[in-house]
């Protein structure tokens, strides 16, 4: 007869067994309450891309992700699915959860200047998740309604275009620099990061700016 296995397991091991069950549940409620808002705005006739009803977007994303260079920006992603769909629109759905919340991208210039200018709307939760641990909400990019609008005022005189045109000569002379960097590169037909040359370029204006 064979012997029984010993399945005495320490203490702690025992507690992880419903934490991972409650965990595992929070997350299928979670997604499928994620999946119903995007299926309930497919039925509606909202733009999107091909939708699955439990991988959402993610393989879509995954698709065109695959046809970009390893290192590419994420930000070419809404642009890319937008040239890969183009009977969206401008202006579509993009469910890409557990990575991010069910997102309206919108690619309209007219429509981003009526969310962005014309009428001043919540920001987006993620941003404000993102730099909370940074200024625990007390700044200008997440702060919203009345507290946004008072310190955007604050801030008015340094955009107003009378102050933005003495920044001008130095925001020459620093892209002049930056030219001529590109110039030699040119002529040694050599093959450099762009975006080292770019950082240094924005750091050098926005440092002699405010400086």
């Amino acid at each position: 007869m064979a012997d029984l296995v010993n399945l005495n397991f320490p203490p702690f091991a025992l507690l992880l067994y419903p934490i991972f069950a409650a965990a595992t549940l929070v997350f299928l409620v979670k997604g499928y309450q994620e999946r119903s808002k995007a299926v309930f705005l497919r039925k509606q006739g909202y733009a999107m891309p091909p939708h699955h009803p439990i991988f959402g977007h993610v393989f879509v994303l995954a698709r065109v992700m695959s046809k970009l260079p390893k290192d590419a920006h994420p930000h070419y992603l809404a642009d890319q699915l937008r040239q890969t769909y183009p009977e969206m629109g401008p202006i579509f759905f993009l469910d890409a959860w557990p990575f991010i919340t069910l997102t309206l991208v919108v690619a309209s210039p007219a429509t981003l200047a009526q969310i962005t200018t014309e009428h001043v709307l919540p920001k987006f939760p993620a941003i404000k998740d993102f730099l909370f641990p940074l200024a625990n909400g007390k700044d200008i990019v997440s702060m919203d309604g009345q507290e946004w609008k008072y310190w955007r005022t604050l801030f008015n005189p340094g955009f107003s275009t009378s102050h933005l045109m003495t920044l001008v000569p130095n925001i020459v002379q620093e892209a002049l620099v930056y030219c001529d960097l590109l110039q030699n590169h040119a002529a040694k037909q050599d093959v450099f990061q762009m975006k080292t040359l770019t950082d240094n370029l924005a750091m050098d204006i926005i440092g002699k700016i405010v400086l």
